[in-house]
């Protein structure tokens, strides 16, 4: 939880009290050589220098998280909506830097427009081009996935602008 700002006094107590609740509990359960070297100022403080400390990382496990970002792709027609899939795809790049191995927003751009199916969206990626901001990527990929949603609820194919069954009339001529 969030350290409230100094102007917001009430939630700023109940968080300082359920800071000092969590940071007791830590400092309960571990034995007081360790506790020397943790620095107390808040509960946070106190387990991300426990997590430094003893955490070890797999180079096993980083390998697999990073194949699991990178090897994850949207199916279009699944059971999995594309802002479902977006939101996966930041999680696994969240365990990846947890794990030591950051992804950029240039490579997470990249891992985003590779995980869309081909050849249906590949219009939609090549606009793209060189876009290396994650959130315009997202921006773009989900006004495309509500533009397709839409045309389903209505019956028609995404490729709507192609498919005319009759010629079209000028409504000024009668």
């Amino acid at each position: 939880m969030q350290r409230p700002a100094d102007t917001e006094v009430d939630k700023l107590g109940k968080w300082e009290e359920m800071d000092a609740q969590a940071l007791s509990m830590i400092l309960m359960n571990i034995v007081l050589n360790v506790q020397a070297g943790l620095d107390c100022s808040s509960a946070k403080a106190a387990w991300d220098s426990l997590t430094s400390c003893y955490a070890q990382v797999d180079p096993i496990v980083q390998n697999l998280a990073q194949t699991r970002l990178r090897t994850k792709h949207f199916v279009e027609g699944g059971t999995e909506t594309l802002p479902a899939h977006i939101s996966e795809l930041q999680k696994l790049r969240e365990a990846c830097a947890g794990l030591g191995m950051p992804v950029s927003d240039a490579q997470f751009a990249r891992v985003i427009t590779l995980s869309m199916p081909t050849p249906s969206w590949d219009p939609v990626v090549g606009t793209l081009g060189g876009v290396l901001d994650p959130k315009v990527v997202i921006s773009h990929l989900n006004t495309e996935w509500s533009r397709r949603q839409g045309l389903t609820s209505t019956g028609k194919g995404p490729d709507v602008v192609f498919q005319t069954g009759t010629r079209p009339k000028c409504e000024n001529c009668h």
